[in-house]
């Protein structure tokens, strides 16, 4: 038996184990539900990013340039620090053990620096 005819065989499954159905799974609805819940990921960044702006430049009495280059400097390393999360979860230690590593590393943070909770 050849390669393709191999795999025209082969069946996907959803999470249960069952064959999945092309009507069903997947599709426009799943790539809208995923595109969705980027864009308000997205949209509460930018919200958080502008009342981070506001609270160092009001309350910690920055520069209004310098309140803004420590925020973008902050939302910057959030996106690379995911990067690195992802590479050691799929590398590595796998989903379970990096959530439950670098969970640790935020509560010792938040611990040790009570004011950033």
């Amino acid at each position: 038996m050849d390669v393709e005819s191999s795999a025209a065989h082969e069946v996907s499954v959803d999470w249960r184990g069952r064959p999945c159905e092309p009507g069903r799974h997947g599709g426009m609805r799943a790539a809208v539900f995923v595109l969705g819940i980027q864009a308000f990921e997205i949209m509460a960044i930018a919200a958080v990013g502008n009342n981070l702006i506001t609270y160092v430049f009001g309350e910690m009495h920055f520069p209004l340039s310098e309140a803004a280059n420590v925020v973008t400097n902050f939302v910057g390393t959030i996106f690379l620090l995911s990067l690195l999360g992802g590479f050691l979860s799929d590398s590595y230690l796998g989903c379970f053990w990096t959530m439950l590593t670098f969970g640790f590393v935020e509560l010792s943070v938040l611990l040790h620096y009570p004011f950033l909770g």
